[in-house]
């Protein structure tokens, strides 16, 4: 009689337990690990070298969420605008393809017998996948005050170390923040005992493509027939052996599977299956098809524990979107000028309007009810790609400003700056602003030959009259007549924040260490 045949272990690969100092039968070896990279040949990379991943920052590659700061504490310079700082949890976080970042799943298979042997031969026939799991947590209405006592708690932890006090929590931001903080949870269950009872621990779903649909259950959960409903399954790949290794280095079994941080799938509600508001998880299984003469045996199975669990950032995540820079250089008129006194090429944008479908313009807004769609055949009018990106960036530069003062987002403007810089405007207004008794209002009325008026200032801000309508805001108006510190402050302030000299150069993102294979110089 043949012994039955074995199943496998699932364990981080061999390189992230010499980083952390341990090995494959510490605890901390049980999680698949998940690799980081800044660039779409990233497979390429990875095949080449597993060792050879982007290191995590402990800043920008965990969750966040902005909480309100109450006005005078953000601080001077570029700080007195935010209106929010990020409160900075443990949780991971992980970006999409359009930030630049791009990430892999790398699992190290072992025989599941005494001492977790390399499999060598043994996982040829072997077939691994993977599967995206989330966590959800609900906070119901009824314990919703009791979670808004414990976030505001937590909140306030995080950011007591940086000298400030948060302001408003957003509702959406509380079930992962709860979650979030682990490293608070042991201080947090002998102190708040009474309201950590009353929270439902998270259930963990699966996304399931079964009779019904596409959507997110709870997993296990049983389909009609009685068995657990299908899990959507990803695929894993064998990693080659790596050149220039030794022989005993080919008997490890390390296998990769790619992170999905986006998906244009929904599920039969129309809800997307991925967002930024849900924590996710990454579980491996390791497959043995059946014996020769035993096929119609289900095939032999091992999991791998979860994944460190993670968030996945929204498009328009900040941290995200400073990783990838767009340029665009605007149609030069001259060129224009010059191609206009030549005939129509055949290329340009063709726009077709169906009858009934055209909009008369007459150069005039029109009034309510004065305009009518209108022609009775198609019409066609073709124009020069460059007009639209004119127009289109025309307008940009116009309504920009108006938003600023309108809604007083002075925040904006920190976000923008241009090159080369109008330096004397810069100077000029610096060395006005560091003088006593001078703010906006005297920069608009008051004498003196050091007085640079307010046209460096309305070029500054991107649109004339700008300084006036500032300086009529509460932000920058004097509280009481005759010099006022916090006016001087402020303006000041404005003036450092549209400095573009100021903007951080790009440092490359840090490496992983690449330790030596054990294999190929002494086991441990």
């Amino acid at each position: 009689m043949t012994a039955p045949p074995h199943g496998f272990r699932l364990r981080a690969p061999w390189y992230v337990c010499e980083r952390g100092g341990f090995d494959r039968f510490d605890p901390r070896a049980d999680a698949p690990a998940l690799q980081k990279y800044d660039a779409p040949d990233f497979v390429r990379r990875l095949v080449a070298d597993p060792r050879a991943s982007l290191a995590f920052d402990p800043v920008e590659d965990v969750y966040a969420y902005p909480v309100a700061v109450p006005a005078g504490q953000t601080g001077r310079g570029r700080l007195r605008f935010a209106t929010h700082t990020m409160a900075v949890t443990p949780l991971r976080k992980l970006y999409q393809p359009a930030h630049q970042r791009f990430y892999a799943v790398v699992v190290e298979l072992f025989c599941d017998r005494p001492g977790l042997p390399r499999p060598g031969a043994a996982a040829d026939g072997a077939q691994l996948r993977m599967v995206l799991r989330r966590q959800e947590r609900t906070v119901p209405d009824a314990g919703r005050a009791a979670v808004r006592r414990l976030a505001k708690r937590l909140t306030t932890d995080l950011l007591a170390a940086r000298g400030l006090r948060p302001g408003h929590l957003a509702d959406r931001d509380l079930p992962n923040l709860l979650w979030a903080d682990d490293a608070y949870r042991a201080r947090f269950e002998a102190e708040h005992a009474d309201l950590l009872a009353g929270l439902a621990p998270p259930v963990v779903q699966s996304w399931t493509t079964g009779p019904k649909g596409p959507h997110w259950v709870p997993t296990g959960t049983a389909g009609p027939d009685g068995r657990p409903e299908p899990e959507q399954e990803l695929t894993m790949w064998r990693l080659p052996r790596p050149g220039g290794e030794c022989d005993r280095a080919a008997t490890r079994s390390l296998w990769f599977g790619l992170v999905p941080t986006l998906s244009g799938e929904h599920d039969d509600e129309g809800r997307p299956k991925l967002d930024d508001q849900h924590v996710y998880e990454i579980h491996c299984v390791a497959r043995r098809p059946p014996e020769p003469g035993h096929e119609h045996c289900p095939p032999q199975e091992s999991w791998s524990a979860a994944t460190e669990p993670f968030s996945l950032a929204a498009f328009y995540d900040p941290e995200g979107t400073k990783n990838r820079r767009v340029s665009i250089t605007m149609p030069d008129l001259r060129a224009l000028a010059a191609r206009a006194g030549r005939p129509t090429g055949p290329g340009g944008v063709a726009v077709t309007s169906p009858p009934g479908s055209q909009l008369p313009v007459t150069g005039e807004i029109p009034k309510p009810g004065s305009g009518q769609a209108g022609g009775t055949d198609f019409r066609i009018c073709t124009f020069a790609l460059e007009l639209f990106t004119i127009v289109a960036f025309f307008l940009f530069s116009l309504f920009l400003p108006i938003v600023v003062l309108a809604f007083q987002l002075w925040w904006l403007l920190a976000l923008r700056f241009c090159l080369p810089p109008d330096a004397v405007a810069l100077g000029a207004l610096q060395a006005y602003f560091n003088a006593p008794g001078h703010d906006l209002e005297t920069l608009l009325t008051g004498p003196g030959a050091d007085n640079p008026g307010p046209d460096g200032l309305d070029r500054l801000l991107g649109r004339p009259g700008a300084t006036a309508a500032a300086a009529a805001t509460a932000e920058f108006r004097p509280t009481a007549a005759g010099a006022d510190p916090a006016a001087q402050a402020a303006a000041a302030d404005l003036v450092a924040a549209l400095d573009p000299t100021t903007a951080v150069v790009a440092a490359p993102p840090p490496v992983e260490s690449s330790p030596p294979d054990p294999l190929c110089g002494g086991d441990r």
